[in-house]
């Protein structure tokens, strides 16, 4: 390992040891490097056992990255480190000690798909009104006070208003019914080692003397259950080294709170912090628009970013007429790279933006790969396989069961279901456990042979689960069931598609199996539970890449298209907060900081939203935001600068400007995820006016009309 290959402030961090360190690191300013190196310095320097060392982060991606970088600069054995994400550490950790807490080490990870299921069923047992009690909605409100740390008797003794008391019923069932079954949601991941470590001191003392030293990548993304799951195992010695820029904390919306970094030194005491500024990526063109953007955050470190590579091309901005001309006119642009197609990347804040792109790409006859959309693991036909396992794995999982008991086809309807479920919690048996006593379910004699047939299927898989490999039982199982003859009977591409899919899934275990020696079904399904997307993408195929600036995060491109940027879709705006603006900005900053070459900003005059009649919108504010002569515009009217364009209103006759209705001070309105409140504030006029609500729960709102979706309920209390 030669430090000399570090700047040096890089060699800095890495050398420097004792006490809490928080490193700025901007965007492609060598993180990843720095956090590696450190680590092997701690091994190969200090002498500090590899399975003291704990590093988290955010993807597996780069888990994997950082992993394999260190096995090239340290000679020692690594088996024994821990490095992953912060899901994959917390489910380790479950996996050893979670019958603390009165679940069983076999326990099963939901994902957001089986958590909306458990709900809708939860809302159908309480008799409520699922139009009023959307599961999306609950499901989103309850991963909120997850992330808050609210527990059910938190929300229990926070009861106001009849939603509340209802909320407080679903949360109660959602978390009974997870623990029946044996189950955790991503959530209760981080939760649950923050609750083990609260009630058994001694067992976080253990962890905290085996982690003698924690790093953190990403430490801006950190929620406050990750927070809280760090400060428990290093505040008492203090040795943790995190890394971060706050201009890249864009999570927000899912609870990550930027306070953490730019509060470090509060919560873990006098600190040495040090700022890596140089980058070794991008153009200084588009470093100084990236910054000339960003630096109107009020709410960041001060920092800027420089580099000793050339000056760089401008940024080119696109003006199209709508998302069909955008579409055709980034096509356009796309054609000057087709020697590195692997090396161009299209982003956009919705994933709804890339069907216009897509069509006009498919047209051309251009290949492309979509980083989103439906997951591999997340298709009908690989899930039902996955619940197969599960069940196998976890027989309590009454989500999976429900799925698999009939499919294919056993004869066991919803009312042969009910009844199975009706006795088992009558008779307190587990949901599988109950199909011994199919003779007693009062169903017709096909329905019982097909209940006692599951029970039998199941439980031979079972005893194989303990000493066979999972591909070979995943096969059988598969040929018992008659799978292929399901699909090939339906004689369509479609089923055929669905079968490949199956075949390319047992190719996944036994690789996983090939890569892992103690690989069996439990670990591969906490393997595949915890990928994503990008978990997944090939940055080798000759293909353009289409994807959201949340999913770019981390990659880099030569040639980066960002296209919608105007106001209302980028920034996109939800509540109209002053974080919520500051978060946008340093989303676009994100997405600008993907490029090494070329940037080609992209907006339309006018576009259509759910099928609706076109809607004028108005050019991004983050493009009036770079210096002008950093862009040359390209568009039909020749643009000259960079002022705000004033659009003909009569040219666009045809497209309609939908504006919700209006809205007074003193009306009560409701919100499909904040619930009840009242108007207290109006800034504005029409629909872009500002509403600031107080909502029953004392939480108060700022929203903007025409993108909050509120219902009027009460009588207007005067203007």
């Amino acid at each position: 390992m030669d430090l000399k290959l570090l700047n040096t402030n890089q060699r800095d961090a890495v050398e420097k040891i004792g006490g809490p360190i928080l490193v700025f690191a901007g965007a492609g300013s060598g993180k990843t490097r720095v956090l590696t190196y450190k680590i092997a310095y701690l091994i190969n320097n200090i002498g500090l056992p590899p399975e003291n060392i704990l590093a988290v982060t955010f993807t597996n991606k780069a888990a994997q990255e950082m992993k394999s970088r260190v096995v090239d600069l340290v000679k020692a054995d690594i088996s024994g480190i821990y490095i992953g994400t912060f899901h994959s550490i917390s489910a380790r950790i479950l996996r050893r000690e979670i019958s603390l807490l009165g679940y069983t080490n076999d326990f099963i990870i939901y994902d957001q798909q089986d958590s909306r299921t458990l709900i809708k069923n939860i809302i159908k047992n309480l008799d409520l009104d699922s139009k009023q009690f959307d599961a999306k909605s609950v499901q989103i409100r309850i991963s909120s006070v997850k992330n808050l740390l609210h527990s059910v008797s938190h929300v229990g003794s926070n009861i106001e208003n009849f939603n509340d008391e209802k909320f407080h019923q679903i949360y109660k069932e959602y978390q009974n019914e997870l623990k029946l079954s044996n189950c955790v949601d991503f959530d209760d991941l981080l939760l649950l080692p923050i609750e083990l470590f609260n009630k058994n001191p001694e067992r976080l003392k253990w962890y905290q003397n085996k982690f003698k030293y924690v790093l953190v990548d990403e430490y801006q993304d950190t929620n406050k259950p990750q927070f809280e799951f760090i400060y428990s195992l290093s505040s008492s010695h203090k040795d943790i080294f995190v890394v971060g820029d706050d201009d890249q904390s864009i999570y927000g919306w899912r609870g990550a709170d930027i306070s953490n970094i730019l509060n470090f030194q509060e919560a873990f005491g006098t600190s040495n912090v040090i700022k890596l500024e140089q980058n070794y990526r991008s153009t200084q063109n588009i470093l100084t628009a990236a910054w000339s953007v960003v630096s109107k955050n009020i709410n960041r470190a001060e920092k800027k970013l420089w580099t000793k590579n050339k000056k760089g091309d401008n940024l080119d901005v696109i003006e199209a007429f709508d998302e069909r001309d955008e579409a055709k006119k980034i096509l356009n642009k796309i054609t000057n790279y087709k020697k590195e197609f692997n090396e161009t990347s299209i982003l956009y804040r919705t994933n709804s933006q890339s069907r216009a792109i897509e069509d006009e790409l498919r047209k051309a006859g251009i290949p492309y790969q979509i980083i989103g959309g439906v997951k591999f693991y997340d298709r009908k036909e690989i899930k039902d396989i996955i619940c197969y396992i599960r069940v196998i794995v976890n027989s309590n999982d009454s989500i999976s069961f429900d799925r698999v008991i009939n499919f294919p086809s056993r004869g066991i309807g919803n009312t042969s279901l009910n009844k199975i479920h009706q006795y088992s919690k009558s008779n307190l048996l587990s949901i599988f456990e109950t199909l011994k006593h199919a003779d007693n379910l009062q169903v017709n004699n096909k329905q019982t042979q097909g209940m006692k047939a599951f029970y039998k299927l199941i439980t031979h898989y079972k005893k194989r689960s303990k000493e066979d490999k999972g591909s070979n039982i995943i096969r059988d199982l598969i040929k018992d069931i008659n799978l292929q003859a399901y699909y090939d009977n339906q004689k369509t591409d479609d089923a055929l598609s669905r079968w490949e899919n199956i075949e390319e899934f047992i190719s996944s275990m036994v690789e996983y199996e090939i890569n892992n020696k103690n690989a069996d079904l439990s670990t591969f399904l906490e393997e595949i539970s915890l990928l994503t997307d990008i978990d997944r993408w090939n940055d080798t195929d000759e293909s353009i890449t289409l994807m959201t600036v949340h999913s770019a995060k981390g990659l880099e491109f030569n040639q980066v298209f960002i296209t919608g940027l105007e106001d209302g879709l980028f920034p996109i705006v939800r509540y109209l907060e002053d974080s919520d603006i500051e978060e946008e900005r340093r989303l676009f900053y994100v997405a600008l900081t993907r490029s090494k070459k070329k940037i080609i900003l992209s907006y339309a005059k006018s576009r259509r939203k759910f099928g609706s009649e076109p809607i004028i919108t108005m050019k991004s504010r983050f493009i009036a935001e770079i210096p002008e002569e950093l862009i040359t515009f390209e568009s039909n009217n020749k643009l000259e600068n960079n002022k705000n364009y004033n659009y003909n209103v009569s040219a666009l006759n045809n497209i309609k400007n939908n504006c919700a209705s209006e809205i007074h001070i003193g009306e009560n309105v409701e919100h499909k995820v904040f619930g009840k409140g009242k108007v207290i504030n109006i800034e504005g006029i029409g629909d872009n006016s500002k509403l600031t609500i107080k909502f029953y729960n004392n939480m108060t709102k700022k929203l903007i009309l025409k993108y909050a979706n509120l219902k009027v309920i009460g009588e207007n209390y005067g203007k």
